[in-house]
C-alpha cells in the first residue's frame, strides 16, 4: 500500500500488501499528461468523507519544521493533517479540491522550516486543470493560499531546503523533477532526462546540493540552486531505487529499494558504495524508507523500512535476541495488535549492530528524522503513522480510527432483510452485530443466527478459477471476467439462486451474469474486502473501513447507506447517499461531514453532521433508506431546501484577543499556544464574526466538548468577548457560531491546552445537584396531565437516596405545577449555575408538555403558567424553547451533567429534535416522547414508563461496577433498551434516546448500590 495510483510494483509488494493501481488513475493521467481535458472547476457537488480525527487511508509522506514540534502527514484519504510532536496531538487537516477516483489523493508534503506553510500535492488538480498541481496552504488558518499548476504527472515526493528558499519535487511518468523559488514558485530548472517515475527529493544539511532517485535504476546529485548535475550512477542494475536520506554532516546518502531487501551508503560526492548494512533475517519485497536519527547519547542510528518482515513474527518474544527485538513497553499480545512490520536499525552510523523494531501491521512507506529531539517518524498503510524515541522503542504507534477489513470482510454476513450484519473490526477481535433497524451494536453470541455470509460455490465446486483472489485476470470457466487496467479481484459472492457474480475489487463493485457477461458496475472509495448479498441487498465491507449497503437490479448497483464504526469507543455513523444521518448513543455525528470545493485556487468548506445536526440528523429517514424507500429521505430533503448553499455560507468566526485569568490577572496566549500554566482558572477570549447571508445566531464557547458558555446576541464585524472557566488537567476549547436560524453552525478557532498540573477538584466525589420539574395542572387545564409531578419527585427522590454516600453532599430541588412557570424555571436554572462548582454533577429533570414548532422544528417545553396557544409566536413568548434551555445549561460549571426530558405530546414531537440538545450542550442526553393519551396511565400505578426505568436503572438495574457504582452511561444504555420493553408490556409504543456529542467519551458515577 505504499504507492497506490502512482505505479506498479512487483506482483509480489501488490498481493502482500494489497497495493494498487486502479486504471481508472493511469487513463487519467494518460489523458491529462496529454494536454486533451480543457480546464474546468472543481465539482461543485457535496463529497460525503469520514473525519475521525485520524487517516482513514494509507499514509504517504510526512514533514516537520525544522524545530521538530510540528508533523505533517499526507495520505490517499486525501487530507494533509498537522500533529503536535513529540505528544502526536492532533493541531489541524488542511483540505484540497477533490473529486471523485483519485482526484485530490495526497501523496507528498513540505513544510517550511518555520512550521507556517505547507506544500501538498498528487493526484490533484488534473480532474479540471487537465494538469497537475501542487498546493501551498498557510497551516495556522487552514487557508489555500496558492497553486504551482501546469506538472505534466502526479507528484510522488517534495522537498523544502533547509533555508526555506527552494522546493523540490519529484514527478511520475518520466517527468522528472523540478525546482522552483519557495518564495515566489518561480520556476528554476528542471530535469527531465528520466526514463520512469522520479521517487524521492531531498537537500543536502547544508542545502547547496540535492540527491534524487528514480524507477529507471538511477541515483542523481545536483547543484540545488542552479541545477548543474554533479553525479549519477545506477548503483544496482535492475533494481528500483526509493528512499534517500542524508548523513546528518551531508558526506553520505542512504538508498533504500522498492523491490530490493537491499540498503546502500554512498559517498555524496561521486555516489561510490561506502558500505551495505547487513539485512540477515528479514523477509520482504524491499526497502523503500530510509533515515538516518540520533539516538539521545551522541550517536547516530540508520534506519530501514518498507516491506520488510521477520520470518516468523508470531514467534518473536518481546525481549531481547540475537538481532534484538524492541516492541512497545506493556503491548498487548492480541492478534489485533500485532506489527509485523519492522524497522531495522542499525547502530553506529549503520556500520553497528542491527536491531529490529516491530512498528506496523502494514507496509511503511517513509522515514522521517525528527529534528532537534532525535528518533524519528515513520508513515504506515495500517493506516498512521508513528514515532520511534531516540533509544529506538515505539513512542506512539500507528493507530487506525476504523475497521482493518483487510483479513475480517471474508467474515461478512448479513441477515435476509439486509438490516443486519455481522463482522470483525480487527483480526482477533470478537465478531460484531449492527442492527440498522434498531440502532444497536454489541458482540454477536453464539446462538444468533439467520446470517448468511459470501458463497464462492455452486454443487460444491468453486464458481471461479481458485486464484481468482488477488488476482487481476479471475476466470469463469475459461471466461476471463472483465476489469479495469491493474485492477485485482479482492472478495466476490454468488448471488441468490446463483442467478450472478457480484465482485469487490480495488475500486469497483461489479455484478455479472452466470456467463462472465459484465451487467454494472460501480465505483467505490476503498478496496472491497469482504461481500456478502441477500436477494437484493449487497453489503461491502471497505478499505475505508466503511460498511456498506447496495440494491443490486439486472444492470444497476446503487448505494443506499453507509456505516463507519471507530474501532476503539465503538461510536457509529450511518449515512445515506442524500446526507441524513444517525449514529450511536455514546457519539459519532462528528465523524463524518461534508466536503464543498470552491474555486480550484479557493480553500474548500468542511461541515461536520455535528454541524448540520438539527438539519441532517434523521434516523427515522435512514432506517426506510434501508428498506429500499427513499421517500422519506427525499421529503426531509425538499423540506430542507438547499442543505449545501447554505452550508457553503456558514458565517465565520475569526480569533482576536487571548488571555489567562488568574489571581494575577490576565496573561496574554497565543492562539497556536500549547501549554497552560498551573494557575490559570479561566480563559478571556475575543472574536469577531462575519455574516455571509445566514445571519448571525448564539456564539458557543466549549470546554472539553461540553458547552461553557453562550452569546445570544453577536454583531458581525464587532468584537464579541467571551469567558470560560478551565478544567484541571488538559483542556480543549473550541467555538461554534451559529446561523442565524440555528439550523447549521460554523465551527471556529480552537485552542488544545495542556498542563502538567494545575487546580484539582475538591478530593473525592464533588456535590449532586439536582433539579427536577413536573407539571401536571397548567394554567390551561386542557393540557393537564397524571403522572409529571409523582415522575420528577421519585426521580429526585431515587437520585438522592442512590447518591448518598457516593457525593459529599446531595441537593435536589423539584419545581411542581404551579411552581414551574417560565420564570420558576429559568429562575432555578439560574440558581442552581450560581450554586454549582466545576466538581459537581448536575441533573436536569423535566417532565410535562414539549411540542416541536413550525417551520422551524424547534423543541418547545410548556411551563405551567401557558395560556395562549392561538400562534406558535404565543407558545414560543411563554415556552421554555431548546436554545434557551442551552443558554441556561451553558452557565451550570459542573463538568458532568445529564439532561433527562420526560416528555408527552399531541402526534407533533420526535426524538431527532431532542436529540439536538445533546449535540449542542455536550451534556449526556436521556430523552423520552410519548403521546398524551399513554402519559395520563403510568406503568405501576405510581410513575409512567420512562421514570419507571430511570428508577430500575439506578437502584441497580443497570450495569454496576466493581464498586456497585451505576454510571452515566449504564444508565442511558439501560432505559434506551427498557422503555420500549416496559411500553409494550402497557400495549403502548414508545422510545428512548441516549446521545452524547463527546468525542473522548468520558462517563461519570450516577448512584451506589448498596449490597
Amino acid at each position: 500500500m505504499i504507492l497506490p495510483r502512482r505505479t506498479a510494483l512487483a506482483g509480489a509488494a501488490l498481493l502482500a500488501s494489497g497495493l494498487r493501481l486502479p486504471a481508472a488513475s493511469a487513463q487519467q493521467a494518460g489523458a491529462q499528461q496529454a494536454g486533451t481535458r480543457p480546464a474546468a472547476e472543481p465539482p461543485a457537488q457535496p463529497f460525503l468523507r469520514i473525519e475521525a480525527a485520524a487517516h482513514t487511508a494509507p499514509v504517504a509522506r510526512l514533514a516537520t519544521d525544522a524545530a521538530g514540534r510540528l508533523l505533517a502527514s499526507v495520505s490517499d484519504d486525501k487530507t494533509l493533517r498537522l500533529w503536535d510532536l513529540p505528544d502526536g496531538t492532533p493541531r489541524g487537516v488542511l483540505r484540497p479540491p477533490i473529486a471523485p477516483e483519485g482526484e485530490g489523493e495526497l501523496y507528498a508534503v513540505a513544510l517550511t522550516p518555520d512550521g507556517l506553510r505547507a506544500f501538498a500535492a498528487g493526484f490533484t488538480g488534473g480532474a479540471w486543470d487537465g494538469a497537475f498541481c501542487i498546493y501551498l496552504f498557510d497551516t495556522r488558518s487552514g487557508a489555500l493560499l496558492a497553486r504551482l499548476p501546469g506538472l505534466p504527472a502526479p507528484v510522488q515526493h517534495l522537498a523544502v531546503s533547509p533555508d526555506g528558499g527552494l522546493l523540490a519535487a519529484a514527478l511520475g511518468g518520466r517527468a522528472g523533477i523540478r525546482v522552483w523559488d519557495a518564495r515566489n514558485g518561480r520556476p528554476l530548472w528542471e530535469d527531465a532526462a528520466y526514463a520512469g517515475p522520479a521517487r524521492m527529493v531531498g537537500f543536502a544539511p547544508g542545502g547547496a546540493l540535492l540527491a534524487a532517485t528514480g524507477a529507471d535504476g538511477k541515483v542523481r546529485v545536483h547543484e540545488a540552486r542552479a541545477g548543474r548535475r554533479l553525479a549519477e550512477r545506477v548503483p544496482v542494475q535492475g533494481a528500483r531505487p526509493f528512499g534517500l536520506a542524508w548523513s546528518p554532516d551531508g558526506a553520505l546518502v542512504a538508498l533504500g529499494f522498492e523491490d530490493r531487501l537491499r540498503v546502500e551508503v554512498l559517498a555524496a560526492g561521486d555516489l561510490r558504495t561506502v558500505f551495505i548494512p547487513g539485512i540477515e533475517g528479514l523477509t520482504g519485497e524491499g526497502l523503500p524508507a530510509v533515515a538516518w536519527a540520533a539516538d539521545g547519547r551522541g550517536g547516530v542510528q540508520l534506519h530501514a523500512a518498507g516491506y520488510a518482515r521477520l520470518p516468523n513474527p508470531a514467534a518473536t518474544p518481546a525481549t531481547a535476541a540475537a538481532r534484538g527485538i524492541v516492541a512497545v513497553p506493556g503491548a498487548p499480545a492480541a492478534a489485533a495488535e500485532r506489527r509485523d512490520f519492522v524497522i531495522r536499525r542499525w547502530a553506529d552510523f549503520g556500520l553497528g549492530p542491527a536491531t529490529d523494531i516491530p512498528a506496523a501491521r502494514d507496509a511503511i512507506a517513509h522515514l522521517l528524522t525528527i529534528p532537534q529531539g532525535g528518533g524519528l517518524a515513520f508513515a504506515a498503510a495500517d493506516p498512521g503513522w508513528g514515532r520511534l524515541a531516540p533509544d529506538g522503542t515505539v513512542a506512539i504507534a500507528p493507530r487506525p480510527p476504523g475497521a482493518d477489513f483487510r483479513n475480517t470482510g471474508v467474515s461478512l454476513a448479513i441477515t435476509a432483510d439486509g438490516t443486519r450484519l455481522r463482522i470483525a473490526l480487527r483480526p482477533g477481535a470478537a465478531p460484531l452485530v449492527f442492527d440498522a433497524v434498531s440502532g444497536q451494536l454489541g458482540r454477536a453470541t453464539a446462538e444468533e443466527g439467520g446470517f448468511t455470509a459470501a458463497r464462492a460455490t455452486i454443487g460444491g465446486k468453486l464458481a471461479l478459477a481458485p486464484d481468482w483472489r488477488n488476482s487481476n485476470r479471475p476466470r469463469l470457466g475459461q471466461t476471463v471476467l472483465r476489469m479495469g487496467e491493474g485492477e485485482f479481484a479482492r472478495s466476490l459472492t454468488l448471488l441468490d439462486g446463483d442467478r450472478g457474480i457480484l465482485l469487490g475489487t480495488d475500486n469497483h463493485l461489479r455484478l455479472y451474469d452466470t456467463a462472465g457477461r459484465p451487467r454494472a458496475a460501480l465505483s467505490l472509495p476503498g478496496a472491497a474486502w469482504g461481500v456478502a448479498a441477500a436477494g437484493d441487498v449487497a453489503v461491502a465491507a471497505l478499505g475505508d473501513g466503511t460498511l456498506r449497503w447496495y440494491r443490486l437490479a439486472d444492470a444497476d448497483i446503487t448505494e443506499h447507506a453507509a456505516l463507519f464504526i471507530h474501532a476503539e469507543t465503538l461510536r457509529w455513523v450511518i449515512w445515506t447517499p442524500e446526507g441524513l444521518f444517525d449514529h450511536a448513543p455514546n457519539g459519532g455525528q462528528e465523524l463524518v461531514g461534508l466536503h464543498l470545493n470552491r474555486a480550484r485556487n479557493q480553500t474548500p468548506e468542511w461541515a461536520s453532521f455535528r454541524q448540520a445536526y438539527r438539519a441532517l440528523y434523521a434516523p427515522a429517514a435512514v432506517r426506510a433508506r434501508l428498506a429500499g424507500d427513499s421517500a422519506p429521505a427525499l421529503a426531509r430533503l425538499a423540506q430542507l431546501g438547499e442543505v449545501r448553499d447554505r452550508l457553503g455560507r456558514l458565517p465565520l468566526l475569526a480569533p482576536g484577543s487571548a488571555c489567562i485569568v488568574s489571581d494575577a490577572g490576565c496573561a496574554e496566549l497565543a492562539w497556536d499556544a500549547r501549554d497552560l500554566p498551573e494557575e490559570a482558572t479561566a480563559l478571556r477570549l475575543t472574536f469577531t464574526a462575519t455574516d455571509r447571508g445566514l445571519g448571525l445566531g448564539p456564539l458557543d464557547v466549549l470546554v472539553n466538548d461540553r458547552i461553557a458558555a453562550r452569546v445570544e446576541s453577536v454583531s458581525a464585524g464587532a468584537a464579541t468577548t467571551v469567558e470560560v472557566p478551565l478544567d484541571p488537567g488538559p483542556n480543549r476549547i473550541t467555538t461554534r457560531l451559529h446561523g442565524g436560524d440555528r439550523t447549521v453552525f460554523a465551527e471556529g478557532p480552537t485552542l488544545d491546552l495542556r498542563r502538567a498540573a494545575g487546580p484539582q477538584a475538591a478530593a473525592g466525589a464533588g456535590r449532586l445537584v439536582v433539579l427536577a420539574i413536573g407539571v401536571n395542572r397548567y394554567a390551561n387545564p386542557t393540557l393537564n396531565l397524571a403522572y409529571a409531578v409523582p415522575d420528577a419527585m421519585t426521580v429526585a427522590e431515587t437520585l438522592r437516596a442512590q447518591g448518598a454516600g457516593l457525593f459529599q453532599e446531595v441537593r435536589t430541588t423539584v419545581l411542581r405545577d404551579a411552581e414551574a412557570t417560565r420564570a420558576g424555571v429559568l429562575g432555578a436554572l439560574e440558581a442552581a449555575a450560581r450554586d454549582t462548582l466545576p466538581g459537581d454533577t448536575f441533573v436536569l429533570y423535566i417532565a410535562g408538555h414539549g411540542v416541536r414548532t413550525e417551520p422551524d422544528n424547534r423543541f418547545l417545553f410548556l411551563p405551567h403558567d401557558v395560556t395562549d396557544g392561538s400562534s406558535w409566536d404565543a407558545l414560543r413568548r411563554q415556552g421554555l424553547e431548546d436554545a434557551t434551555l442551552v443558554a441556561a445549561v451553558s452557565r451550570i460549571r459542573a463538568r458532568d451533567g445529564f439532561l433527562l426530558l420526560d416528555t408527552c405530546h399531541a402526534g407533533q414531537l420526535t426524538l431527532d429534535q431532542l436529540s439536538a440538545l445533546g449535540n449542542e450542550t455536550g451534556r449526556f442526553l436521556l430523552a423520552a416522547s410519548t403521546s398524551v393519551q399513554e402519559a395520563l396511565d403510568s406503568y405501576d400505578d405510581r410513575n409512567g414508563v420512562f421514570a419507571y426505568a430511570l428508577r430500575e436503572g439506578l437502584q441497580g438495574r443497570a450495569a454496576v461496577d466493581g464498586e456497585g457504582r451505576v454510571s452515566a452511561l449504564a444508565l442511558g444504555e439501560w432505559v434506551m433498551r427498557r422503555v420500549p420493553q416496559l411500553a409494550a408490556e402497557k400495549r403502548h409504543r414508545q422510545d428512548a434516546v441516549f446521545r452524547t456529542a463527546q468525542r473522548d467519551l468520558r462517563s461519570f458515577p450516577m448512584a451506589q448500590v448498596r449490597r
